[in-house]
């Protein structure tokens, strides 16, 4: 979905409306879809919270997530701001269908009976509905003391549509704003993201489609120059190979991992683990046949190349030979974690360029080779190629500084260099910016800071290269890849602290990422 600012999507709901959808079906998809991501990767372990509502459709969006609370049996504590007879018809709807379970209500219709409230209250998150989007002026009354309650209180916020009294174009608060550990948007994200404060005000983002029809949302990103998309779960699932039932793992394509070298065998071993995780028919490792012994016994389910290294520990020149002769047998290449950059290896990828037709996913160390090799970048031109940068080895492969934390900087950057090198390009870091020929870039507004880990690079590479072999187009492969890399983290780090993830985390959470996914 694009990038919009907020009249822009209201125009969008009014249209669909008018279409024949009705509005209170727009907050029932909304709500659920807030609820799917809240119980299933945001906060899978709370059990008890606090829904803050206000009076508009922002309200309706906070009932419904209440009531999916309240029916799959955790503790609801509802505070409304407003009396009933204030409530928008829809959102009045759904009040109606929460409070006929029995959820307890309280009044904060006074700024001293929200401190005494929000003082008493204990529980695992508050959910904010209060404003969204339609704040108007500076935010005042209830409505201020509400979210410095909400700001001030030891349980995480999770905002619906946008967090209260933050302006969802510009990205200030007006006044004062909540900050969110996590932010469901509805219909497509919101140019807040796009600045640093409201970014840190949004925490993590997820965009939750409610139904408003492909083409309007495309239209209307054209019309007001939106400056990228950002996918929801129901556009990823869009982008996977389906399973029949009579399909078998040759359907699924296989994929040649080419990592590791002496001291980095981890990154050959967690490329293809998330390989085969992320859907591969087959996977095949070709590695050194010095490190075969540590390598193959952690990957069963994996095939092995032995390449002959005169126990170099490392990919050599004279060592391609034994690749070549199997490269008919892929249907993709992941090549780069942990090979190492020596002149032997520089040879051995210079041959791997010129005889491989498959596409390829080029990270970490091969991009290294590539930034100092320009004839290599040119054999690369064109070529259904996936290259998967930080911005450190983005620098390089540029020849230009290392681009700014600033959204726009980064994005036009990243579309840039994939317009003039003709590959699919991933600049990761905080919202990674996917960019390809011929067409828009994408945020990818999955992960959290618990993935700056070692290993998480190689996790992302095997799951880009099992989409690849898989049949699935550069483009489309790095943007489902990066959101469901970021949504096993995500997953991960809801079961233990951010300090502990690890690599092997992801990849081990990767089945739920589908689950949710698939569930979309």
């Amino acid at each position: 979905m694009h990038i919009l600012r907020a009249q822009t999507i209201r125009s969008l709901d009014e249209q669909t409306i008018k279409s024949g959808t009705p509005g209170e079906m727009l907050m029932e998809r909304a709500g659920r879809g807030a609820f799917r991501f809240l119980t299933r990767v945001a906060a899978p372990g709370a059990r008890r919270f606090l829904v803050a509502s206000g009076k508009g459709n922002n309200a309706g969006d906070a009932f419904v997530v209440a009531r999916y609370l309240r029916e799959h049996g955790m503790h609801v504590d509802l505070l409304t701001l407003a009396p009933p007879q204030e409530l928008s018809n829809d959102a009045r709807l759904m009040f109606d269908r929460a409070a006929a379970l029995g959820i307890p209500v309280s009044h904060g219709y006074h700024e001293l009976d929200l401190v005494r409230l929000f003082s008493m209250w204990h529980g695992d998150a508050i959910i904010d509905g209060v404003l969204g989007t339609g704040v108007h002026g500076a935010v005042s009354g209830v409505f201020w003391a509400a979210i410095q309650c909400m700001n001030g209180h030891a349980a995480p916020v999770y905002a619906l549509d946008v967090p209260s009294g933050l302006d969802s174009d510009t990205g200030e608060p007006c006044g004062v704003a909540v900050h969110a550990r996590w932010t469901a948007m509805f219909a497509s994200a919101k140019h807040a993201i796009l600045s640093d404060g409201g970014a840190a005000c949004c925490g993590r983002v997820e965009v939750i489609d409610i139904g408003i029809k492909r083409d309007l949302v495309a239209a209307a990103g054209e019309k007001e120059h939106s400056p990228a998309c950002a996918l929801s779960s129901t556009e990823v699932a869009e982008l996977l190979p389906r399973r029949a039932l009579q399909d078998h793992k040759n359907r699924f394509g296989h994929l040649l991992v080419i990592a590791g070298s002496r001291g980095m065998t981890g990154a050959a071993v967690l490329c293809a683990q998330s390989a085969l995780k992320a859907g591969a028919g087959l996977v095949t490792v070709a590695v050194p046949q010095s490190l075969l012994h540590l390598v193959a016994p952690c990957i069963p389910a994996c095939m092995t190349l032995p390449v002959p290294d005169n126990n170099a520990g490392r990919f050599t020149e004279p060592c391609f030979g034994a690749v070549a002769a199997s490269l008919d047998r892929f249907t993709a290449i992941a090549v780069g974690p942990g090979m190492g950059t020596h002149d032997d290896t520089v040879q051995f990828l210079a041959k791997l360029a010129a005889m491989a037709a498959v596409p390829m996913v080029i990270d970490a160390d091969a991009l290294n080779i590539i930034a100092a090799q320009p004839y290599l970048e040119a054999a690369l031109k064109g070529r259904p190629a996936v290259l998967t940068p930080h911005p450190g080895e983005f620098a390089r492969l540029a020849k230009s500084a290392k681009p700014s934390d600033a959204a726009a900087e980064r994005i036009a950057a990243a579309q840039t260099f994939a317009a003039e090198r003709q590959v699919a390009l991933v600049l990761k870091g905080f919202q990674s910016v996917i960019a390809a020929p011929d067409t828009g870039p994408i945020l990818n507004l999955t992960g959290n800071p618990g993935m700056a880990t070692a290993g998480a690079g190689d996790v992302l590479t095997g799951i880009i290269g099992s989409l690849l072999a898989q049949g699935v187009k550069p483009r489309d492969a790095a943007a489902a890849g990066c959101y469901l890399h970021g949504i096993a983290g995500d997953i991960a780090a809801g079961s233990r602290a951010m300090e502990s993830l690890t690599a092997p985390d992801m990849i081990a959470a990767l089945g739920e990422a589908y689950n949710y996914v698939h569930s979309s």
